[in-house]
């Protein structure tokens, strides 16, 4: 049998268990199991060679999920990583030399590696959301206003005030600032000058709610979130309800899947504007993004499902059948990768192959089970 293929999972949350969600799940076309093993940046460290691979040294958690291999300490050769956690935060939680150490060994991965390392930095997620808006027009894709200073010494111009200041890459509300007048801009331009980060401002608009669209391979998911802060996800306070996927939003959704050579999870934050009742595009979160807790499960589900629908483009059937055809197939009948159209078409044929050969699986293991049942009670009644 072949060796198992090792599944990284890289989770910020501990007490989400991947273990039980991808307990018995099987790569279509590769005879191998699959090992999950599970940890956050904190715990992992690495070394990329050039002839034996990738070699992840993870060290035993804090709190281990029970019966589960964090433990212990371990050292695995990964072939497949999903990465479920931000690889730069706040409390100078900084993990970009493993990411790029994941790149260096070319290691598959849902979200990509690429995209991955491509979202670090708000200004180039922002800069690849007007290129969409360039594309379909600002009316029809109402992405907000945005000026970006590179330091301190370039914020001279005063922008129409109220204004939300946003500092380096941060997110979830932190090193967020709202500023009223010159005075305040003033101000925190003197606290900018303490560091080297890069700032952008985007005009404050009077919200009365704002809304995620979430996409996980060819599944989407709206919320609605009402909440007394202005940063709305800050403080306890809030109140999120479920909210329709319109045409409007899956085309928006679709047109940012496309993105960086292609985003399996993401999640397009929008506002709606008490004081014009428009809706504006707010800013793009990829592969990191948080699970509402009622739908956690089943959106954990979905996740497995487009990483084994990737892990068998990478080791399974697909991958074979993709080198059998590919001298006789042309590039002209290739879906292109910024046909959004296409993409969704393809995940949702990926997908429901994934989930008949998951039901296949489980069909296999009632009838041996009852075939074994059978075979107990065929001795029983002859020894009788």
């Amino acid at each position: 049998m072949p060796k198992p293929k090792v599944l990284l999972v890289v989770e910020c949350q501990s007490f989400l268990n991947w273990y039980d969600v991808f307990n018995g799940a099987a790569i279509a076309g590769y005879d191998g199991v699959i090992q999950v093993e599970q940890a956050t940046w904190d715990d992992i460290s690495l070394t990329a060679y050039d002839s034996s691979g990738i070699v992840v040294s993870i060290r035993k958690a804090a709190n281990p999920l029970p019966g589960t291999s964090q433990e212990n300490n371990r050292s695995v050769s990964v072939d497949f990583v999903l990465l479920r956690s931000v690889s730069r935060g706040i409390h100078h939680q900084d993990s970009r030399n493993l990411l790029f150490g994941l790149m260096h060994a070319n290691v598959p991965s849902v979200n990509s590696l690429a995209s991955a390392y491509s979202c670090l930095e708000r200004p180039v997620v922002f800069g690849a959301l007007k290129g969409i808006q360039a594309r379909l027009g600002k009316d029809n894709f109402p992405l907000i206003s945005q000026t970006y200073y590179p330091h301190h010494r370039e914020m001279l111009i005063t922008p129409d005030f109220p204004i939300v200041a946003k500092v380096g890459h941060a997110h979830a509300g932190y090193g967020k600032a709202k500023l009223k007048s010159a005075e305040e801009f003033a101000d925190f331009k003197s606290l900018c000058a303490l560091h080297g980060d890069y700032v952008t401002v985007e005009p404050f608009i009077e919200w009365d709610y704002d809304m995620r669209i979430q996409k996980i391979g060819p599944y989407y998911r709206g919320f609605q979130r009402r909440s007394p802060n202005w940063k709305g996800n800050t403080g306890n306070a809030s109140v999120i309800e479920d909210l329709e996927v319109t045409p409007q939003f899956k085309e928006w959704v679709d047109h940012c899947a496309a993105l960086f050579g292609g985003l399996d999870i993401l999640g397009l934050d929008l506002l709606h504007s008490k004081v014009d009742g428009k809706t504006y595009i707010l800013e793009l979160n990829d592969t990191a993004i948080g699970l509402v807790h009622k739908y956690e499960r089943e959106d954990m589900e979905h996740i497995k499902q487009i990483v084994l629908l990737r892990m068998e483009q990478a080791f399974g059937t697909q991958k074979q059948d993709q080198a059998s055809s590919s001298s006789s197939s042309s590039s002209s009948s290739a879906p292109s990768s910024a046909d959004p159209a296409a993409i969704v078409t393809q995940d949702e044929v990926g997908v429901l192959r994934v989930q008949l050969a998951e039901k296949e699986r489980q069909i296999a293991q009632l009838q041996a089970a009852l075939d074994e049942e059978k075979g107990k009670k065929k001795a029983f009644i002859s020894f009788k």
